[in-house]
């Protein structure tokens, strides 16, 4: 005959009612914390993202002016793309065009649009009379310098008093800013100033 152990002794399985309530609690609130922390997590991916992006593209836009002015070519004495230097703008013909003229002498003309409304800057590159705005920036006063060989600055080129070269040694983009002030230096890498030909030294037909 068998005997049965008393109710006390049984071994119980499973799990109460209280203890799955008290399991998925825990499981949800553990579960609020994970999604929450990784919410955050993606949105200071997109804030960091975006914060990138505009670092990347600003520093791809500072080249692509770095890259047009160390092409400028000096024109000659006659010719209509004798490089011109004023503080909002600049002209001239450079061998680094933006676009498919690359390695070809092209008319360019680089300009600053200051906008006092917002306290903006706004670098734009002309070339075939097609206006493109390449970066904007925060600043009360933007502006062009030209630096000559001795590394006197100049707010117009050809400076209005002496003789000097067709290009300037260096052309400076000035953006003052009190949080982030812009100093941007490009440097023409060819000749300063035209080669000249025989009709310049002997005044014979070219």
């Amino acid at each position: 005959m068998l005997h049965m152990p008393p109710s006390h002794q049984r071994h119980q399985t499973g799990f109460t009612l209280v203890e799955v309530l008290v399991v998925l609690i825990i499981v949800a609130m553990v579960s609020g914390v994970l999604f929450e922390a990784l919410e955050r997590a993606y949105r200071l991916q997109d804030r960091f993202g975006a914060e990138i992006f505009k670092v990347q593209q600003g520093q791809m836009a500072l080249d692509w002016y770095r890259q047009t002015v160390q092409g400028l070519y000096p024109d000659q004495a006659n010719g209509q793309n004798i490089f011109y230097g004023k503080e909002q703008e600049f002209s001239g013909l450079s061998s680094s065009p933006l676009g498919d003229e690359y390695g070809t002498l092209s008319p360019i003309t680089w300009k600053i649009r200051n906008n006092r409304t917002n306290n903006t800057g706004e670098l734009i590159y002309i070339q075939d009379k097609q206006e493109t705005s390449i970066l904007i920036w925060r600043s009360k006063n933007s502006h062009f310098v030209y630096l000559d060989e001795q590394q006197t600055s100049h707010q117009t080129w050809p400076p209005p008093l002496g003789k000097f070269p067709q290009l300037p040694s260096q052309i400076q983009l000035v953006a003052e800013d009190s949080n982030d002030p812009i100093n941007i230096v490009a440097t023409p890498r060819g000749n300063s100033s035209p080669q000249p030909r025989l009709q310049d030294l002997f005044g014979t037909a070219p």
